[in-house]
Parts: C-alpha cells; sequence; structure tokens
C-alpha cells in the first residue's frame, strides 16, 4: 500500500484528532460547522515524504466541496480560507493554558475568518508583476550557506517566497528572523496552505501546494536542490541553487 492510499485511508476513517481539544464543562451542540472540515490525517501520516519531515503542526483541511455549494467560495478564496483559519488557530492554540481551544472557540474562529475572506481579506498576496522566485526553504534552511544565498537572491529585485512542506508560516518566518533577514522583504508559503484538493477540485492521493491559486505559474521560476515534487503543479521553471552561487563555496 502506497502513501497516497494510506493518506486517503486517513482522511475517510480518521476521526481522533491528533491534538488535544480539551475537556468541556458544556454539553456542545454542533454549529454546522463541522461539515466544512476533512478529519484530521492521523499522528502516523502527518509527514511529508517529499522533504522527509514530520510537520511542525496538524492542519485542518478544509472540505473544498462543501464551501462551494454552501458559502459559494472559489477555489482562491477556499484556499485563503484554510490558511487563514490554521494560523489563527495554531497561535490561540499555543496561547492556551490547557493547550487547546473548544469546539465552541473554534467554532466562531472558523466564522470570523469566513467572513474576512469574504470580505477580501488576503494573506497570500504577493507582487501582481514580473517573476516570482519560489524557494523550498525545507531543503536549504539547514545548509550554512542559506543566508548569503537568499540575500544574493533577494538583491536581484524579484519577490522571493520560502515555501514549507514541513513548517508553517510562522516557523518560516522564525527563521528568517534568527538569520538576520527580515530586512529583505521575503515572503512565506508554509505547509498550513497545503490540502488534499487539487485546483480541478478532486481530491489527490496525497496533499498538493494549491500554487495555481496564489499566482500564475508561468511568473514561477521554483529553486530547488534537485528535486521536482509532486506536490507542485508541472511545468514550472526549474532552476537549481547548485547552480551558480552554491558551488561557488565548496
Amino acid at each position: 500500500m502506497n502513501w497516497g492510499i494510506l493518506f486517503l485511508l486517513g482522511l475517510i476513517a480518521c476521526t481522533a484528532p491528533l491534538l488535544p481539544q480539551g475537556p468541556s464543562t458544556t454539553p456542545y451542540q454542533g454549529s454546522g460547522t463541522e461539515q466544512f472540515f476533512l478529519p484530521e490525517l492521523p499522528a502516523w501520516s502527518n509527514g511529508n515524504l517529499s522533504a522527509g519531515c514530520a510537520r511542525t503542526l496538524s492542519v485542518r483541511f478544509l472540505d473544498h466541496s462543501s464551501l462551494e455549494r454552501v458559502h459559494g467560495l472559489n477555489f482562491s478564496q477556499r484556499v485563503e480560507l484554510q490558511t487563514q483559519f490554521n494560523r489563527k488557530w495554531s497561535e490561540r492554540y499555543a496561547k492556551s493554558l490547557v493547550r487547546a481551544i473548544t469546539p465552541q472557540e473554534e467554532t466562531v474562529l472558523f466564522l470570523e475568518t469566513l467572513e474576512q475572506v469574504k470580505g477580501g481579506l488576503r494573506e497570500l498576496k504577493y507582487p501582481p508583476q514580473g517573476k516570482l522566485q519560489l524557494v523550498w526553504w525545507d531543503l536549504i534552511q539547514s545548509h550554512a550557506w542559506a543566508k548569503t544565498w537568499l540575500k544574493t537572491l533577494a538583491d536581484q529585485g524579484d519577490p522571493v517566497v520560502l515555501m514549507s512542506f514541513c513548517t508553517d508560516a510562522h516557523g518560516v518566518e522564525a527563521w528568517i528572523e534568527m538569520q538576520g533577514l527580515s530586512d529583505y522583504g521575503l515572503f512565506t508559503l508554509g505547509t498550513e496552505t497545503m490540502g488534499p484538493t487539487g485546483v480541478d477540485d478532486q481530491l489527490r492521493a496525497g496533499l498538493v501546494m494549491p500554487l495555481e491559486a496564489l499566482v500564475a505559474k508561468e511568473r514561477v521560476v521554483f529553486w530547488t536542490t534537485g528535486f521536482y515534487p509532486a506536490e507542485l503543479p508541472s511545468g514550472l521553471n526549474v532552476k537549481t541553487v547548485e547552480e551558480p552561487h552554491v558551488r561557488k563555496k565548496h
């Protein structure tokens, strides 16, 4: 059985959340927002084979078909909703004294985020013109040359996006600050944006990064250490970080 089949089985069969929801002191009647979520992945499948990592958070995946049917959200809005919800959910969970948020709090958070997305709020915004340099952060972040190489790339003038299949945007932003790169205007694209639904609204046998919802792929220059992940759409302009910058350092 391959990982894709295991992933789908996890989505269909798993009902126990990876992160605890905490005790409830009053009976909870569902508000109907449960229909907009897919079941969480079990712990054994909460990772990424392409990047060879375990994820640093349990992403709450949204049910695209329900959101389109009930709220009329297009694909880009649905991607935004999942991204913003997961970022806020992660922040509130981390700040909670009992390391959990209640179902009631989760419902309120979802509805707040839904209204903001319907109102036009966007976090996944990039300059509308020119090339966009997409860097696979998972593969470079532990290397000593990463900071210098990113400075060189950012100095060329195009927007630079650090993408992670393992860590959320907050984690990548913390790394940027630790490296002293905050002044370079780097964008982030974290694992909270990934999901099992493709741009054609079909479920995949694994997670995908829905890049098509964010930017025309003709504008993207994808930087990798030589590996092209199945999580990205095909046809991107690919460059290898070994050429020419890193090779000079060896």
